[in-house]
């Protein structure tokens, strides 16, 4: 019986607020907060949407329904109190004020985008077949390596190697890269162009297991060897489904930011920056 009392309740206070004309429950001098934006901030507090706020109104008991009013009403007299202070000048304060407006209008315009960010199981296929190039899996190596300070330290490391010494405990005991070191010198799966050069087109086209070398970069002396490789190759529709859904997003939403550019010219002058940074 309670339970139906309850939702009861729930309902008419859902009829009541949006049958209201969305009536005014508070009112500080000269700033009103109605009843939806009562539910607003109900469901910002519970992190639920609107029917959680509505259904949580429905549950609070009159006391709990003013002491939340006058949370509310404690929060605005605060703003008014900052702005009296001259508080809304601050820099700081000014750039939260400035960014929560523009974030929440751009949230809210990208929300107004939903329907043309829907796209169909044909539409995802399509675009898939028409740029089928962007998904390839690329050419990818294994590989660990010690890095040394000279050529002559690196030469060394290679005779011990060839001795039969083996990679992860020479690359503990003798390589400057203190983070791969301890994993005796694993640098994981890589993809053409993560490794400097011309260290990175010599692990690619080094045999298998085999300790090679020395490779000089701006870090030092490299002995190296590639352990697995894997060959490119496509990728099928179902493995980059989701990606293909995002590519296609993107591209509807920077379609839409050139089009809004047109209308409101944008300039940037990354330049100063640069110069701020550099200081």
């Amino acid at each position: 019986m309670l339970s139906v009392v309850l939702i009861f309740f729930v309902v008419s206070f859902i009829n009541t607020a949006f049958a209201s004309d969305n009536m005014t429950v508070l009112v500080v001098d000269d700033e009103t907060v109605t009843v939806d934006e009562i539910l607003y901030l109900l469901g910002l507090g519970s992190g639920g949407g609107g029917s959680a706020a509505a259904l949580l109104a429905g549950q609070m008991t009159p006391e709990e329904t003013s002491a939340f009013i006058e949370q509310v009403a404690r929060a605005v007299l605060f703003s008014k109190g900052a702005i009296i202070r001259g508080l809304h000048l601050d820099p700081e304060v000014a750039a939260k004020i400035k960014w929560s407006r523009i974030n929440t209008l751009a949230e809210a315009y990208v929300g107004s985008m939903a329907p043309s960010l829907s796209f169909t199981e044909g539409q995802l296929r399509a675009y898939y077949d028409e740029h089928r190039e962007r998904y390839v899996e690329k050419e990818m190596v294994r590989a660990r390596h010690i890095l040394t300070r000279t050529e002559e330290q690196a030469r060394t490391v290679l005779l011990r190697l060839f001795a039969g010494e083996d990679f992860s405990v020479v690359a503990a005991g003798a390589s400057t890269d203190e983070s791969t070191a301890k994993r005796g010198g694993e640098l994981g799966w890589l993809g053409m162009g993560e490794l400097p050069e011309p260290l990175g087109s010599a692990v690619f086209s080094a045999s298998l297991q085999k300790p090679s070398g020395p490779v000089e970069t701006g870090y030092g002396y490299h002995i190296f060897e590639a352990l697995e490789r894997k060959r490119a190759r496509p990728f099928t529709f179902d493995e980059i489904r989701d990606r293909v859904m995002a590519d296609m997003a993107e591209e509807k939403l920077l379609s839409e930011a050139a089009s809004l550019g047109r209308r409101f010219p944008v300039s940037s002058d990354p330049a100063v920056l640069s110069q701020i940074i550099e200081r």
